[in-house]
């Protein structure tokens, strides 16, 4: 549904006067920052640099009050104190299990309004199996899986089956991976099924979580970055009728290496990826991330992950929750803004885009959000 897009003077009258936080991850090694350690199935990272990308982007487009600050204990009496409008997430928790639905979970509590997923839905996308359950039920494509819990057996005769059933339709091996994660870290492709029982055992004992098998797939790797219909380009805002699908690209896999190579082992440089210019494909690929975009009822930027079997049959992996914003420096490149320019946009224009899409939508659907900022005198600007 086409909504009143905000004029010129309601875009500028946000720059000069909404405070805004960009929130990263707590640093769990200072122990101030919790009352007890947790476990943490997720690897450790604050994603603060990315923050600090963020937060000048933002200064540099004319916004006049931009914090960063960490998702930590200290969290709820500095965005009190500063007065905080508005938050954009950035963090993928600072410790404990389903971490990504701990910030926008205390935003919520708060009553502060960010750019970011609702607890549910980050939970969704940050556990891989209940995504994949979500997407098949919608009829999207996604290859077979099973899990193996913290306490289950991996030789019972119904994981047995299960996997009888997916090396007999899938016979070039296996994947095994954390259900909760980042940056492909502890993903073990298996070709020897004997190697199976041990593999998930090490990625087990690595996350103290569940565990996810799924058939390993020969072909081309993909992804596709999913934003909403508000766009920000060339000065001003617009309005699509579809969900933005940019930065289509493929990810190129060198000869010894099966599966894409996490970036905290091998850099993101523009040699690793291409732009998919196959006008079918690249056609096929928007649609799909469109389509979970709309079946999930996301609002925020998402990278949808997708691989081909041999014979080119288009499989979604993942849809990663909080992809790299990484701003853009000399090869390295964040795989969201890989192909950023194709759509006119540079990177400001994107964080701007994100922006104004949230507040668009909570203007519209949400107007108790934004009661505490956005006043008369902003509703008069409309159309001026």
């Amino acid at each position: 549904m086409q909504n009143e897009v905000f004029s010129l003077t309601q875009l500028e009258w946000i720059r000069n006067n909404l405070k805004i936080a960009v929130i990263h991850g707590g640093d769990k090694s200072q122990t101030q920052s919790y009352i007890f350690e947790n476990l943490s199935p997720r690897s450790t990272k604050t994603y603060a640099p990315v923050a600090h990308d963020i937060a000048n982007a933002l200064r540099e487009s004319g916004f006049g009050s931009v914090e960063v600050l960490a998702e930590d204990i200290h969290l709820a009496k500095q965005l009190e104190s500063k007065k905080i409008d508005l938050v954009i997430t950035n963090s993928g928790g600072l410790q404990g299990f389903d971490a990504m639905c701990h910030l926008p979970s205390t935003l919520e509590m708060l009553g502060v309004p960010y750019v970011g997923h609702s607890p549910m839905t980050a939970g969704i996308l940050d556990n891989k199996h209940l995504f994949k359950h979500e997407i098949k039920a919608a009829g999207l494509p996604t290859a077979p899986f099973i899990t193996i819990g913290i306490d289950e057996d991996f030789d019972s005769e119904s994981n047995q089956q299960a996997l009888d059933d997916i090396s007999s339709n899938f016979p070039h091996g296996f994947v095994v991976k954390p259900v909760s994660g980042r940056a492909s870290i502890h993903v073990y492709p298996v070709f020897d099924r004997a190697d199976l029982k041990a593999v998930v055992s090490k990625v087990k004992n690595a996350t103290n979580n569940i565990v996810m098998i799924e058939p390993f797939l020969p072909g081309r790797e993909f992804v596709v970055a999913v934003a909403g219909e508000y766009i920000f380009k060339n000065g001003e805002l617009t309005q699509s009728t579809t969900p933005l699908a940019f930065s289509i690209t493929e990810r190129i896999l060198e000869a010894d290496e099966p599966i894409f190579t996490s970036m905290d082992v091998k850099p993101i440089t523009q040699d690793r990826l291409v732009a998919v210019n196959e006008p079918a494909l690249r056609a096929q690929l928007a649609d799909i991330g469109q389509k979970i975009y709309r079946q999930l009822g996301l609002q925020t930027l998402v990278r949808v992950d997708l691989r081909m079997d041999e014979v080119g049959n288009l499989y979604v992996l993942e849809t990663n929750p909080k992809p790299d914003l990484k701003r853009p420096e000399g090869s390295k490149v964040s795989l969201v803004c890989h192909d950023l320019a194709r759509e006119g946009m540079n990177y400001s224009d994107l964080i701007q885009s994100l922006v104004f899409n949230r507040l668009s939508f909570l203007k519209s659907k949400r107007p108790m959000a934004l009661k505490h900022c956005f006043n008369l005198q902003f509703d008069q600007m409309a159309g001026v």
